[in-house]
């Protein structure tokens, strides 16, 4: 279990990571549509993966919390 949790943490921090990242490509995008269309959808995968870590993380300690006690 503490190992999936940290797994978990660290696709988290990625995640957050990469919504940093995006941000900082749509500030430096200069209005290039290009550019800003990379960083809006980099900021928005990284939104889904999060939302998806968050609901991993959530299933294990629920089936896994139920078994250890």
């Amino acid at each position: 279990k503490n190992s999936i949790n940290a797994l978990l943490f660290i696709a988290g921090i990625a995640c957050v990571i990469v919504i940093i990242i995006g941000g900082f490509m749509y500030i430096v995008s200069a209005g290039s549509p290009d550019r800003t269309k990379t960083a809006k959808d980099a900021i928005l995968y990284a939104i889904i993966g999060l939302i998806i870590s968050l609901g991993a993380f959530a299933i294990v300690n629920f089936v896994l919390g139920g078994i250890g006690g």
